[in-house]
C-alpha cells in the first residue's frame, strides 16, 4: 500500500514536471527566433559574447558558484557542490538588459529579454550521495550592428571622390545543454562532472557601398553551425568549524574544447531593397572546421554560518592565446581573460513565521572581469555592482531576483563604452520525490 502511494505521487510529479518542461520549451523556441540585446562588444569573438552561466541567486552575490554550494538552489558553476541540494530542484530564469551605447558621437539605448537558463536536479542516492542535474544555458550570443564611412579619391580612374559606407551585422548564439553529477566521497569533500552538448548558428554580413554608385552594393555573407562536446569537472570541500558555521572551498576545472564548425560565406552583389542576390563568389562550402576555446580554472573560498550570512570570493582565468579560436586568427591579439567575483547574503531571521522580510535573503556583490580581446593595444574591462533578493514561496520554494549594474570598455582606448542593467527573475522550485508515506 505504502508503496503504491509513493509510485503513484512520483508519476503525479512527473506528468506535472513533464507539462512545465513541454510549456517552458515551447516557449523558449518561440522566443529564441527573437533578436537578442545589441551589444558590439559581441562582435569580438566568432561565437560571439560567451556567457557566465549565472542563475539568479549567483549573479546577486557577484557571480558566486565555485564555492557557494546552497541546500535550495541547484548549482550550475560547480557540479561537485551539488551534493548539498537536499531536494528535487526545478530552476528558470528570465533575463532581460537594458544597454546604453557610448562614443564620442553618439548614445544608442537598446534592450530585450529572453528565457535564461532551466534546471532540474534530482537526488539519487539519500543524504547527498549522490545528485544528478539536467538542464540548458546560453553559451554564447552574438548581436551587433554596427557602421563606418571612408572617403576614396580618384574614383574610376578620375578625379572624383567618393564616400564609402560599411555596415557590420551578425546574429546567432550558441546554446549548451548538460547533464551533471556530484557524489559525495568523504563527509566533507565531494566530487563532480558536467558533460555538455554545445549547439547553435552564427551568421553575419559585412556590406559596402559607394555614393556614386547607389544601384547595387556588395556584401560578404558568412554562416557557421557549430556542435560539439566539452567537459567540466569539479571539487568541493564543506567544513564546520563551529557549531552551524562552515567553511567551503570549491575549485573547477574545463578541459580545453574544440568547437566542430560548418562553414559557409560567399561574396554577394545586392540590389537595394530587393530580395535578389548576385552570387559573385563562394568562399567557404560548407567546410569543416574547428574553433578552439581554451581550459579555464577557477577558485573560491566561502564563508557560511547556516541560515545567516554568507560571503566569499572566487577567481576564474582562461588562457586565450595564438592558437585559440579559428586557425585563421592565429595573428589575433588575444590575452589572459580574468574574472574576480566577491559576495554575501544575508538573512535576517530565518526562522521567523510572524515577519516575511525578515525571512527574506538579501543578497549584493562586485564583480571584475577582464576580456581576452585587446583593441587599439587596450584591454576590455568590466566592472559592476550585483545586488538581489529570493523571496520564500511555501515553506521550501523561492522566487530569485537579481540585478547586476555595470560598465565595459572605455571611449579613449576601445572607441566605444557601454553602460547596462542586467535583471535575472528565477524560480526555485523545490519537492520532496520518492519518500514513502506513513500513516498513523
Amino acid at each position: 500500500m505504502h508503496l503504491c502511494i509513493s509510485i503513484n505521487q512520483a508519476r503525479n510529479n512527473m506528468y506535472k514536471l513533464s507539462y512545465y518542461i513541454f510549456f517552458i520549451l515551447y516557449f523558449f523556441h518561440i522566443n529564441a527566433l527573437k533578436a537578442q540585446v545589441i551589444s558590439p562588444f559581441s562582435s569580438l569573438n566568432s561565437i560571439g559574447e560567451i556567457s557566465d552561466n549565472s542563475y539568479a541567486n549567483n549573479l546577486s552575490m557577484g557571480g558566486l558558484g565555485i564555492s557557494n554550494g546552497s541546500y535550495w538552489h541547484l548549482n550550475s558553476q560547480n557540479p561537485a557542490a551539488l551534493v548539498y541540494n537536499g531536494f528535487t530542484n526545478f530552476e528558470m530564469g528570465i533575463r532581460s538588459d537594458i544597454r546604453q551605447i557610448v562614443n564620442d558621437i553618439s548614445k544608442d539605448v537598446t534592450g530585450n529579454g529572453n528565457i535564461n537558463y532551466m534546471g532540474f536536479g534530482i537526488p539519487i542516492v539519500k543524504d547527498g550521495k549522490w545528485v544528478m542535474s539536467i538542464g540548458f544555458n546560453p553559451y554564447s550570443n552574438m548581436s551587433f550592428k554596427l557602421f563606418d564611412q571612408d572617403q576614396i579619391e580618384n574614383v574610376g580612374g578620375g578625379l572624383t571622390s567618393a564616400l564609402v559606407n560599411y555596415e557590420y551585422q551578425g546574429e546567432g548564439g550558441l546554446t549548451e545543454v548538460y547533464f551533471s553529477n556530484g557524489i559525495k566521497l568523504s563527509k566533507d569533500l565531494s566530487f563532480g562532472l558536467k558533460g555538455s552538448y554545445i549547439f547553435g548558428k552564427i551568421t553575419s554580413n559585412t556590406s559596402s557601398s559607394i555614393s556614386n554608385e547607389p544601384q547595387f552594393y556588395s556584401n560578404l555573407f558568412e554562416r557557421s553551425i557549430y556542435n560539439d562536446y566539452s567537459l567540466t569537472s569539479g571539487v568541493f570541500y564543506k567544513n564546520e568549524i563551529s557549531d552551524n558555521t562552515f567553511i567551503k572551498v570549491g575549485f573547477i576545472y574545463d578541459i580545453k574544447s574544440s568547437l566542430e564548425a560548418e562553414r559557409f560565406s560567399q561574396l554577394e552583389r545586392k540590389i537595394p531593397n530587393s530580395l535578389s542576390v548576385v552570387v559573385i563568389d563562394t568562399i567557404l562550402n560548407n567546410e569543416i572546421d574547428n574553433f578552439i576555446i581554451p581550459k579555464s580554472y577557477g577558485f573560491g573560498v566561502s564563508y557560511e554560518v547556516l541560515d545567516k550570512i554568507s560571503f566569499g570570493a572566487e577567481f576564474r582565468i582562461q588562457p586565450w592565446n595564438k592558437g585559440s579560436g579559428f586557425s585563421e586568427n592565429s595573428n589575433a591579439n588575444y590575452k589572459n581573460s580574468l574574472q574576480v567575483s566577491t559576495g554575501m547574503e544575508l538573512i535576517p531571521d530565518a526562522e521567523n513565521v510572524n515577519s516575511f522580510f525578515k525571512r527574506v535573503t538579501y543578497r549584493g556583490g562586485i564583480i571584475y572581469k577582464s576580456y581576452p580581446y585587446l583593441i587599439n593595444g587596450g584591454n576590455i574591462n568590466n566592472i559592476a555592482l550585483t545586488f538581489g533578493l529570493s523571496l520564500p514561496v511555501g515553506t521550501i520554494s523561492r522566487i530569485n531576483l537579481g540585478f547586476e549594474a555595470g560598465k565595459r570598455g572605455n571611449i579613449k582606448n576601445n572607441l566605444i563604452k557601454e553602460n547596462y542593467l542586467k535583471f535575472i527573475i528565477g524560480t526555485s522550485i523545490n519537492n520532496i520525490w520518492f519518500i514513502k508515506r506513513k500513516f498513523d
